[in-house]
C-alpha cells in the first residue's frame, strides 16, 4: 500500500472519530444557519407537571392579537420534550406567545415576547395560571450576549464579548494560514506530510473548541460529512489527488462556516430579508471556496472545474441542511 493510501486513510479515520464521538441527538444538520429558540422551564408550582403539548404563537403586533402558531414545515417548527422547549424557523415575525398544555390538564399562555438575537435562550417559569418568558442569553453573531441581570452594558457581559472577540481570531487564523500552506505546496502527502499533519491536527482542535460555542458547531459536523462524502466520490471519479482534495475540503469548511454563521447572525435584526442574506452569504462562501480549490489543484483543475465542485458541495450541504427536520 502506497503511502498516498495510507495517508487517505487516516484522514478518513480521524473523520470517522470525530463524528462517532459526538451524540448524535445533538447534531443539528443546520448547514444554512437558522435561528432557534430554546425554553427551559422552571417551575413554580409543586408538584412539578410534564409537558404534554404545545405550540409557539406568532405576532407582528405587540399584543400578539394576530397571533397564528409557527407554521410547521422542514425543520421549521416548535418541538417539546417532557421538561423542554425548542424552536427553529426560516424566519421569525417580531413578537412571539407561547401555550403549554402539563401533564396536571392545564393549559397555560404566556405573555408576549420578542427575540433579540440569532440563537436565543429563554427561562420559563410555570405559575399557577400561566407562564413567565424571559430571555437567558443570546448570540446575535460575534459576540454572545447574557442576561446577567445588570443590563446590556454590563461590566460582565463587555468582558466577555472582548473575550470571544480575541479568542475567535486564533481560531480562524491559524486553520486558514495552515489551509493557506498546504493550498500553496500543492503537493499531496509524501512530499508535505507536516504541513498535512498539523493541518489535521489544528482541525480537530479547532472542530474541539466550536463544540463548546453552540452558535458555532451548529450544522459544522453535518457539513464536513456531506461534504467530504461527495469529495470522496469526486477523487474516484475524477482521479483527483486523494489527500491534498479531502484536506482541503475539510479544513476550508472549518474556517468558511463559522464565518457564515457570523455573518448571518450580524444581520439577523433584519428578520424579513433573512432569507435574502442568507442567500448572499452562501453565494460567498461559493466563490471563496471555488477559488481555494482552484489554487489548491491548480495543477489538476481549472477555474471553472473548481467553481462546479464547489457549487455541488455547497448546494448539497445548503439543500440538505434546508430538508431536514433538525
Amino acid at each position: 500500500m502506497s503511502i498516498d493510501h495510507r495517508a487517505t486513510r487516516f484522514v478518513f479515520g480521524l473523520f470517522v472519530l470525530v463524528l462517532a464521538a459526538v451524540p448524535l441527538q445533538t447534531v443539528r444538520a443546520d448547514m444554512a444557519p437558522k435561528p432557534t429558540m430554546e425554553f427551559k422551564f422552571e417551575y413554580e408550582i409543586s408538584p412539578a407537571s410534564l409537558i404534554v403539548s404545545g405550540i409557539q404563537e406568532e405576532c407582528d403586533e405587540a399584543d400578539c392579537s394576530d397571533a397564528y402558531p409557527l407554521t410547521e414545515g422542514g425543520p421549521q417548527g416548535f418541538r417539546c420534550t417532557w421538561t423542554d422547549c425548542f424552536s427553529v424557523a426560516y424566519s421569525y415575525d417580531e413578537f412571539h406567545r407561547l401555550k403549554i398544555t402539563f401533564s396536571d390538564g392545564v393549559t397555560r399562555q404566556s405573555n408576549v415576547f420578542s427575540n433579540r438575537y440569532f440563537s436565543n435562550s429563554f427561562r420559563v417559569t410555570v405559575r399557577e395560571n400561566d407562564l413567565l418568558v424571559e430571555q437567558r442569553w443570546g448570540a446575535p453573531g460575534i459576540f454572545s450576549s447574557y442576561d446577567d441581570g445588570y443590563g446590556s452594558g454590563s461590566y460582565a457581559l463587555i468582558v466577555n464579548s472582548v473575550f470571544l472577540t480575541c479568542f475567535s481570531i486564533p481560531v480562524f487564523l491559524i486553520p486558514g494560514l495552515l489551509l493557506f500552506l498546504v493550498s500553496r505546496r500543492a503537493t499531496d502527502f509524501k512530499n508535505s506530510w507536516a504541513a498535512y499533519l498539523a493541518a489535521w491536527l489544528v482541525s480537530l482542535l479547532a472542530i474541539w473548541i466550536y463544540w463548546y460555542t453552540p452558535f458555532l458547531r451548529d450544522g459544522l459536523l453535518a457539513t464536513l460529512a456531506v461534504e467530504m462524502i461527495l469529495a470522496a466520490g469526486y477523487v474516484l471519479w475524477r482521479k483527483r489527488p486523494a489527500v491534498l482534495l479531502l484536506t482541503v475540503v475539510w479544513i476550508m469548511n472549518i474556517v468558511t462556516r463559522p464565518l457564515l454563521s457570523y455573518f448571518l447572525g450580524a444581520f439577523y435584526d433584519l428578520t424579513a430579508l433573512h432569507l435574502f442574506w442568507i442567500g448572499i452569504g452562501e453565494i460567498a462562501v461559493w466563490f471563496v471556496e471555488a477559488r481555494i480549490l482552484a489554487f489548491a489543484l491548480r495543477k489538476e483543475m481549472d477555474l471553472g472545474e473548481a467553481s462546479r465542485l464547489s457549487l455541488v458541495l455547497n448546494a448539497a450541504s445548503f439543500g440538505i441542511g434546508l430538508l431536514l427536520p433538525f
